[in-house]
């Protein structure tokens, strides 16, 4: 069989991807390294707190409770420089198992460096939150545009202490705002038919699927169209070219019993992730293309960024005799500080940042734990700051630098006889200065809410700085100049038209925002694009 459409990754972006050409008519095969995970049974699962811990050390496992990011991959790159990470997560669904469900346009001022519109995407921007289920608040912000949400979730206490602080440094004239997050998360009946959210916190490893994933919304509803074959257990090994050069014919896997196997292709679309997607192009060599497929403007693996951070934390004492059981909801994080720096640019750095804010005691995890000592005064000192303390964890755009990027590793192979990834981070002074200002502003709103500060890096170092292994975006990015872009307007790659790109590898540039809703958005967006060049024939 030759289908119209294989979906190599079934991530956000694939596993939309699939949806929507599905949805058009299309057959599609989507393919994915993992197996199936069952929320409940291999993640998530419900059993008293002591137990479930004897459990998980039994199994070598650390922490208290299930998530989806246990199953993660475990030496399957190279790191060079400023201690880069990188989380690849082998399933059906990929890493929306595990994501936390923060979900957030990019704003009209992000697309100014984009070669499409923020009105381009808003559409799809508006179709995937009522898809996917999102919670929030209307805002009103110029460049975190509201969407189409449930009903929100509040802050918690402590979180609302930081908001008065924000309040009070915006009477002074500071540009600021502080809201609270918008999230993927079923608060109120959806049509996917998810189950209600019960604010356990463990939305790492949902047991209930109350969280949007890939596995149990896009891809379930693609496979009732009947068009949808899925391949699990099914490691993509080699991308196969037509007589034409430059056109995909299918590809290679290797099966669950270690067989190599073949599938044939109208079109392909990669959605692997920034780092995988760019390691299969750049492994993938031949005559016509001797630096990795869609690689003629030696832009695959380049431009590589991400999200880099580190934590304040803050101390309200007034909060110790409050009801701690308040402290329930979707995770750790409720809260947002955000609207820095959009208008007026700080002139020691590039970009801007987000911060994410957590309080209290949610359950199934102590945020604090750098307390010392022993016995019932260790054991009471760490409980009151625990339920006393806010979080104040940075999420920034780091620099797109030459120090930044993305190739194989020739001399380290997979058991597939693929060249690890080989991934360069260099923290530069922009990101040192970015990171500094977040800590000396994260510390002036604990105390201007009545609070004190625990825990702060003080001078930061870039041994401080943490980069989000989850966020890497770029490295296969959009553009209209085939010389200076993998890809066009249609994630379409400008040397092969039927290779498309269904993953933030296409972002030409990025703000502080999380990346999923974007990553959607685009992925629908291009798989409506493929399904119409396929229907007029020009693929």
């Amino acid at each position: 069989m030759v289908y119209d459409a294989i979906v190599v990754g079934s991530g956000p972006g694939g596993g939309i991807a699939a949806y929507a050409l599905c949805q058009r008519g299309l057959k599609v095969a989507l393919v994915e390294a993992g197996r199936r995970l069952v929320p409940g049974k291999d993640y998530g699962r419900d059993l008293p707190p002591l137990d479930l811990l004897a459990r998980r050390l039994k199994e070598g496992k650390s922490g208290g409770f299930d998530s989806a990011w246990d199953y993660r991959e475990q030496d399957h790159f190279t790191p060079v420089g400023d201690r880069p990470a990188h989380g690849l997560l082998k399933a059906l669904g990929g890493r929306s198992l595990c994501w936390a469900g923060h979900t957030l346009r990019f704003g009209p001022l992000d697309f100014q460096k984009w070669p499409i519109p923020y009105d381009e995407v808003a559409p799809y921007y508006a179709r995937a939150e009522r898809f996917m289920g999102v919670y929030g608040y209307k805002d009103g912000l110029s460049n975190l545009p509201d969407g189409e949400y449930l009903a929100p979730v509040p802050m918690r206490a402590g979180e609302s202490l930081l908001r008065r602080g924000v309040t009070r440094l915006k009477r002074t004239g500071r540009a600021m705002d502080y809201i609270a997050l918008r999230k993927a998360m079923t608060t109120g009946k959806h049509a996917s038919g998810r189950a209600i959210c019960q604010y356990c916190g463990n939305c790492g490893g949902c047991p209930i699927d109350s969280k949007y994933t890939s596995a149990n919304t896009p891809i379930p509803l693609a496979m009732k169209t009947g068009n949808l074959t899925v391949f699990t257990n099914a490691m993509l090994t080699r991308i196969l070219m037509g007589r034409e050069a430059n056109r995909v014919a299918g590809i290679e896997y290797t099966n669950p019993d270690g067989q190599t196997e073949k599938l044939e292709c109208r079109t392909l679309v990669m959605a692997c992730s920034a780092v995988e997607t760019a390691r299969i192009l750049l492994a993938n060599r031949t005559k016509e293309f001797p630096q990795g497929l869609a690689n003629s403007s030696g832009q695959v693996g380049r431009n590589l960024t991400s999200h880099f951070g580190l934590t304040v934390l803050g101390l309200f004492p007034q909060l110790a005799t409050r009801n701690r059981s308040d402290d329930a909801g979707t995770g750790y994080y409720h809260s947002l500080l955000t609207g820095m720096y959009w208008d007026k640019p700080n002139p020691n750095f590039e970009g801007t940042y987000q911060v994410q804010c957590g309080s209290g005691l949610p359950p199934q995890r102590l945020f604090y734990r750098g307390e010392k000592g022993f016995g019932a005064g260790f054991k009471q000192e760490l409980l009151r700051k625990n339920i006393c303390h806010v979080g104040m964890n940075m999420q920034g755009s780091l620099l797109v630098s030459k120090n930044k990027y993305i190739d194989l590793d020739m001399d380290r192979l997979d058991r597939y006889g693929i060249p690890f990834p080989r991934i360069h981070l260099r923290y530069e002074d922009s990101d040192l200065a970015m990171a500094q200002d977040v800590v000396n502003v994260s510390e002036e709103i604990i105390r201007a809410g009545g609070g004190e500060v625990m825990t702060s890096p003080g001078k930061v170092r870039s041994e401080d700085l943490v980069i989000d292994s989850n966020h890497w975006v770029g490295t296969a990015r959009m553009g209209r100049n085939p010389k200076l872009s993998v890809v066009n307007v249609d994630s379409q790659t400008h040397d092969i038209p039927n290779l498309f790109i269904g993953d933030a590898s296409v972002f030409p540039q990025y703000p502080e925002k999380n990346p999923t809703l974007t990553n959607i958005a685009l992925s629908w967006r291009m798989s409506e694009r493929l399904a119409d060049k396929m229907r007029r024939k020009e693929i």
